[in-house]
């Protein structure tokens, strides 16, 4: 590969890098206009060994929230236990915020062909440690 080659791969590789993360997580839009009535019932990710269960009343409970993990993805703390959730907005994007037990995680809302997520990224957003949960059915 000749220089020039290699100066365009050196500025088009963080230009594309930055234009794929605009996506959001896993290429997937941030959702938008989430109605509280769309997150009541159970989200699960049964890789990640999560399940979350909010409530019409607020209150929520929750069982195998990953805080950390290892760049291998193993799961090396988790989190759980009842509490209270809601719809809230950070830089124009909507987000799931819970309260289990003494700790606060924030999940991100996304759209898929017309289906909700609630995406979790655990530690550092670099090391690409999320977690996707779907509704149970």
């Amino acid at each position: 590969m000749d220089s020039r080659a290699w100066k365009w791969a050196l500025i088009a590789a963080p230009v594309m890098m930055s234009v794929s993360a605009c996506g959001g997580w896993g290429g997937y839009p941030a959702a938008k206009n989430v109605h509280e009535s769309q997150l009541v019932g159970t989200w699960r990710d049964p890789d990640c060994g999560t399940e979350v269960t909010l409530k019409r009343d607020g209150s929520a409970s929750a069982t195998g929230i990953p805080t950390e993990m290892e760049l291998d993805g193993k799961v090396t703390q988790k989190v759980g236990g009842a509490g209270t959730w809601e719809i809230g907005e950070f830089r124009g994007d909507q987000q799931l915020e819970v309260a289990a037990g003494d700790t606060y995680i924030t999940f991100d809302l996304y759209s898929d062909k017309g289906r909700l997520l609630v995406g979790l990224t655990v530690g550092d957003p670099d090391d690409m440690n999320w977690c996707i949960l779907t509704r149970k059915s």
